[in-house]
């Protein structure tokens, strides 16, 4: 083992990776809870939301029950019409607007004649049928006032007739009825069951509207009345932000902290109302992300018949529940980042948070006592590396490390160049010229310091890509990946005239007869063999070896201190 601290690292490093695998897929596994926890929460608020729903379907299902019960009972309306105020109010029918008293003090009747009704749609005067609907207006007045004040919250609860007059509570005696009325007969409450679009005279929730007066977003349930066949009229019942508020309460209180405030209701045909922090919006909450909006509303039919569960988007999730027996879907929302930040909560309180941290300690102390025990081992094998790949006295490459960077250099040429194309590198040998001498006269100590100038001389003249190596006592050898024969003899050339120049500046240094001699004024010069592939031989170690060795030889013999790139003719530099 080279590297003992690595070695420990990457098993501390794979055990921390195993513990966080598990952690994240606990993790993981958490969001799955907490989003179907979500989703028993909003099963538990779409009860809440059931039965609130369920008693204003009730009280609206009794008025409209009531009203059809008493259209269809003859005895009941001739003991109405006995009543003075029916037949004053019968009397006053003809003027443009008109009023009578409801029964018990309920709310007053309003109601305008045929000239009113002119151009409304959806109101029609029917002599016949006027005695009766002002009876029955008359007497469910006192029920539209015990309805409005049904939970403390009040609501505005209305009986509106087809045949132009209405009873609302509370009274709006400000209002002139034909003008009212026209306001009637375009709100979806009324025109949906009065235009027939609600074929199966089903009680509605219509989408949400603003009250003019007092500006509030306003939703409305209501329900049509027929007697034979016929359509009477419609008793409507406004859902107010204050009543929507007791219903926020109704259901919040069986959630957590992290329940959202902002949740919808969406019906059978894709409208949705908006309920953020109790209160009733028109516009949708930021929360809710646009596109599974509409996801929801294009499957509203479908997630009735699913009953439950959620649409994802981005990240993002819509969760749904239908709501009782009702064509409504509760909707609410959440996202991954609040899932696992709910989930992340809980995992910094679990014991695994405490195996992680130990682990990290654990690691630290392990790799600070690995360090200490095996550091010198380490340090020592580094050395030892060191040393077998390069020249304890010049810190050039050996021979071994020159030839393994040389099949190096080849190795990247080929993936760069592809396999056709021929690598371009060059070999120099060096030699420097009668280092015996130098020996001989100045002393071994004398003769490694010109090596080690000489090394200098080499890593100055030539580029970072370029690799100078001791290959011999003084034979040196200097790779040049890319370069030709002609680069690489000018390489060579350079290298010549810088040891030349160091031999002329030794010349002036020399040391004075009798004293002893300074190793870096000493003067010497350098035979140079130059070798390149492809111009020579195949780019092969061996082959370039032995051209470079031979051309250097034909250096020596050719007088020392020139570079030799031609086996016929050698490059005559200046003598010194």
């Amino acid at each position: 083992m080279k590297r003992p601290h690595l070695v420990v690292t990457v098993c501390f490093l794979a055990a921390m990776a195993l513990v966080s695998g598990v952690g994240l897929r606990q993790l993981y596994q958490m969001t799955r809870y907490d989003l179907h926890s979500r989703q028993r929460d909003l099963e538990v608020r779409a009860v809440g939301v059931d039965a609130l729903i369920s008693a204003e379907r009730r009280r609206l299902l009794f008025l409209r029950d009531y009203a059809e019960h008493l259209l269809a009972s003859p005895g009941q309306q001739r003991a109405g019409l006995q009543n003075p105020k029916v037949q004053a109010a019968l009397r006053d029918s003809g003027r443009p607007q008109w009023e009578a008293p409801g029964a018990m003090d309920g709310p007053r009747v309003f109601g305008t004649n045929a000239q009113g009704l002119a151009g409304i749609e959806g109101f029609d005067r029917d002599a016949a049928a006027l005695p009766a609907d002002i009876v029955l207006a008359r007497s469910i007045s006192p029920l539209l006032a015990i309805s409005q004040h049904a939970d403390a919250v009040q609501s505005t609860v209305a009986y509106i007739s087809a045949n132009g007059l209405y009873v609302l509570s509370p009274e709006r005696p400000d209002a002139r009825a034909p003008d009212l009325l026209r306001r009637f007969s375009t709100m979806p409450y009324y025109r949906l069951h009065a235009t027939g679009q609600n074929a199966g005279r089903d009680i509605v929730w219509t989408p949400i509207y603003t009250e003019s007066k007092k500006g509030e977003a306003i939703a409305t349930l209501s329900a049509p009345v027929y007697t034979n066949g016929q359509f009477r009229g419609a008793v409507v019942m406004d859902v107010a932000p204050s009543r929507l508020l007791a219903l926020q309460l109704a259901t919040s209180n069986l959630t957590d902290d992290e329940a959202p405030a902002e949740f919808g209701l969406l019906n059978s045909n894709g409208d949705l109302v908006y309920f953020v922090n109790g209160e009733i919006t028109a516009q949708r909450p930021a929360r809710f992300d646009p596109y599974l909006l509409d996801v929801a509303r294009a499957s509203a039919a479908a997630w009735l018949k699913r009953g439950k569960g959620y649409a994802v988007h981005s990240g993002r999730y819509l969760l749904f529940q239908h709501v009782g027996d009702t064509q409504w879907i509760l909707l609410t929302d959440t996202d991954d980042s609040e899932l696992t930040l709910a989930a992340a909560r809980r995992v910094f309180n679990s014991p695994l948070i405490v195996a992680w941290l130990a682990i990290a300690v654990l690691l630290v102390g392990t790799l600070r006592i690995v360090k200490h025990i095996f550091g010198q081992y380490v340090e020592a094998s580094t050395r030892l590396e060191t040393l077998a790949r390069s020249d304890p006295l010049t810190g050039l490459a050996n021979r071994r490390r020159f030839q393994e960077v040389f099949d190096e250099t080849l190795e990247r040429a080929a993936r760069e160049g592809g396999e056709t194309a021929a690598p371009a590198v060059a070999m120099l040998m060096l030699d420097i010229d009668y280092f015996k001498r130098v020996n001989d006269r100045f002393g071994h100590a004398a003769g490694d310091r010109v090596l080690v100038i000489f090394a200098d001389i080499l890593r100055n003249n030539l580029r970072s890509a370029e690799m100078p190596a001791r290959v011999g006592g003084e034979e040196f050898a200097a790779l040049l990946p890319g370069a030709d024969l002609t680069t690489a003899a000018s390489v060579a050339e350079r290298i010549r005239r810088a040891v030349e120049a160091h031999a002329a500046d030794s010349a002036h240094g020399a040391s004075v007869p009798g004293e002893a001699v300074n190793p870096d004024a000493i003067a010497f010069t350098v035979s140079i063999g130059v070798a390149a592939s492809p111009a020579d031989c195949p780019a092969h170690y061996e082959a370039l070896m032995q051209v470079a060795d031979r051309r250097l030889y034909a250096a020596k013999t050719g007088g020392r201190n020139r570079v030799v790139a031609e086996d016929s003719r050698s490059i005559d530099p200046a003598r010194a």
